[in-house]
């Protein structure tokens, strides 16, 4: 069984994490637009506003800076979370499959095999997949953050 046949039955938690992945850029982005906004409204005061005035804009626009930076972080932090989610039922379908077939095995084959070296190495597969599968989505988010796939899932 390759790897993209266990990653299928998780294709929606995927498509979830790179939803809110794109969310969390795309509001991100939005910061240095408002900054921009403040700079070319209220720094240079085209509008001739009062004291009073510019405070009020500038406080307005930062509200709304703050509040978008705080809807990132936690787009971020439920991609995250999801993002684990997926990598722990990866890893433990790789694990337990790796068991199925250990328990397959005739008596003598798996007591010959040495019964703690073969649960060694299903550990090692179970975390070496989850280390794979994290680095795969972490290149994954770093091109969909920088606005092009090298590939379609």
């Amino acid at each position: 069984m390759g790897i993209f046949q266990y990653l299928k039955p998780y294709r929606a938690l995927i498509a979830v994490a790179l939803l809110l992945a794109a969310a969390a850029q795309l509001l991100a982005l939005i910061a240095p637009v408002i900054f921009g906004h403040i700079i070319d409204r209220y720094a240079t005061n085209k509008n001739h506003l009062s004291e009073r005035g510019l405070i009020h804009g500038i406080l307005y626009w930062l509200a709304i800076a703050l509040g978008l930076a705080v809807l990132s972080k936690l787009f971020k932090s439920m991609q995250d979370f999801v993002t684990r989610k997926t990598v722990a039922r990866f890893g433990m379908q790789v694990f337990n499959d790796g068991l199925k077939q250990t328990l397959r095995l005739s008596f003598q084959k798996y007591e010959e095999s040495r019964s703690g070296t073969t649960l060694s190495v299903l550990q090692k597969v179970k975390t070496d997949a989850e280390r794979f599968i994290n680095a795969f989505v972490t290149v994954l988010f770093f091109f969909a953050g920088r606005g092009g796939f090298p590939f379609v899932l």
